[in-house]
């Protein structure tokens, strides 16, 4: 993990003693963030705010806040985030459903009246 302070003449970036936050190496912010990929889960890092950015020159900078985590416990986060994803799924699906009834009964109470 690179660290420096802004006096530093090291060129991979700064965290600022006078406000919390890591400076690029091209003087944006790198702000905290977190990844989700089954390669890194739950794993902090700064990254450039021109990192990624489409149509702009980008800053490919970044520093690893944390230490990389060992097999298993990678494993044990991407089962729990995969069975996480299908019940949001499951939870989605019901709720289409919900709205489908809804209207079912909506359009059946309209034909009730009418007839």
């Amino acid at each position: 993990m690179l660290m420096m302070s802004q006096h530093s003449s090291f060129s991979y970036g700064s965290r600022s003693s006078s406000r919390s936050r890591y400076v690029c190496k091209c003087g944006l912010d790198a702000p905290l963030m977190t990844t989700w990929t089954n390669a890194n889960p739950d794993r902090r890092f700064h990254g450039c705010e021109m990192y990624k950015v489409q149509g702009f020159k980008k800053c490919s900078h970044f520093v690893w806040l944390d230490e990389e985590m060992n097999p298993r416990e990678k494993e044990v986060i991407s089962a729990l985030l995969k069975n996480i994803n299908e019940e949001k799924a499951t939870v989605k699906s019901y709720k289409v459903k919900e709205e489908e009834l809804k209207m079912k009964v909506k359009m059946l109470k309209k034909q009730l009246k009418i007839n």
